[in-house]
């Protein structure tokens, strides 16, 4: 479960919550609180990584967690659009991030109640060890709600598929 946590930072901090920023015109998802199992495929220099995770959502974490991840993407985002587009919210943003360029388009689909649906699509660019880079990612999810219980998991604790588990919020 090594890429587990570069993913769940990705995903967290540019999909679900990056996303979530809740003064927007465009009301974004928040994630129902209980137990969810999340896939996720990242795909990034013709490579992919599979990881299915069992995470506990409390709803106070999530909204705080949306809540700082808005402040951070207002003051590190020359570009920041969350618009409606049919059943999707999308955000088109274009942001400094570690020092490197980051220009992510994020579709959200699904009720976020039952079911979600995300896919973040990224291209960041910089300079590494005196040189010019540029990294394509996509990454898909897809979230099922399976319950009110988390059982033992606490809240903002994922399990791997191995039982490994981690803080994700």
């Amino acid at each position: 479960m090594k890429w587990t946590s570069a993913i769940l930072l990705t995903a967290t901090c540019i999909g679900l919550h990056g996303a979530a920023a809740l003064a927007a015109d465009t009301p974004l998802p928040l994630r129902k609180a209980g137990k969810w199992e999340q896939k996720t495929v990242m795909e990034e220099g013709g490579k992919k990584h599979e990881q299915t995770l069992t995470i506990c959502i409390d709803g106070d974490m999530e909204r705080n967690t949306a809540v700082a991840s808005d402040a951070e993407h207002k003051s590190s985002c020359t570009k920041y659009e969350v618009k409606k587009d049919g059943d999707k919210v999308v955000i088109d943003a274009t942001c400094k991030m570690n020092g490197r360029d980051v220009e992510s388009l994020t579709e959200m689909r699904g009720d976020f109640q039952n079911t979600f649906d995300v896919k973040i699509s990224s291209t960041t660019s910089g300079f590494q060890d005196s040189q010019s880079i540029s990294i394509k990612r996509v990454i898909e999810q897809q979230g099922k709600y399976l319950g009110e219980s988390c059982g033992d998991l606490k809240a903002g604790e994922a399990m791997g598929t191995d039982g490994t588990k981690v803080m994700v919020q």
